[in-house]
Order: C-alpha cells, then sequence, then structure tokens
C-alpha cells in the first residue's frame, strides 16, 4: 500500500497500514528533500509492527502514485513490488546507532 507522509508520525503510519491488512508499506515523502538524510526513527510506539516499510521520495512517489491512477486493470493485476533493503558497508564494517529511553529499564540492562 502506498500512503503519504503526512502529520503523523511513520511508525504511527505504519502501524495504521499494517492494521488495515497491508503486507508492505510505502511512504512517500510530503516535501522535497534528500531521503538520504533523513533519520527514521521509532517514536516510542514502534514495538510488534511486522511489515517492512519504506519511505521514498515526492517525485519516485508520484510516479507511483500517477500509475496506479492510470494503469489498467490487467496492469494492476501484474504489479509486483521488490524492494532491496541493501545496507552498503564500503569499509566491509556494520555500523549502528542505539537508542533507548532511559525510562525503559530492559534498554539499560542490554547496555
Amino acid at each position: 500500500m502506498i500512503a503519504d507522509r503526512g502529520d503523523c508520525s511513520f511508525v504511527k503510519k505504519v502501524r495504521n497500514m499494517e492494521d488495515a491488512g497491508v503486507a508492505l508499506a510505502i511512504i512517500v515523502d510530503n516535501t522535497n528533500e534528500e531521503i538520504e538524510d533523513i533519520v527514521m526513527s521509532d517514536d516510542g510506539t514502534g514495538a510488534g509492527i511486522r511489515i517492512p516499510s519504506v519511505l521514498v521520495s515526492k517525485s519516485d512517489g508520484q510516479k507511483l502514485t500517477d500509475f496506479m491512477r492510470t494503469a489498467s486493470q490487467a496492469e494492476l493485476d501484474q504489479i509486483s513490488v521488490l524492494i532491496d533493503f541493501d545496507m552498503t558497508r564500503p569499509d566491509n564494517r556494520v555500523e549502528y546507532d542505539l537508542w533507548y529511553s532511559s525510562s525503559n529499564d530492559l534498554a539499560l540492562d542490554f547496555l
């Protein structure tokens, strides 16, 4: 399913889409900005989400939504979505950030 980014958090949008029964959430950015510069983080309500999600640029999202609006039923019946969650490691190291809340005892135990 494709949805506009809008004003609610990314996590809430994905949870709403999951609750609606979709298998993959594609969120279209609502401003012209570099997607690579956006950090999508959990707003504290992301526990339990089971579907993959991706944020695409406004221009790429426009191409997707334009196609969906103008495609014939035969074309829509043949759509297959492949999304690659590729995280490049040019120096062959995995880099990560830990985000936690000081009020979460499990996170503090983990650290």
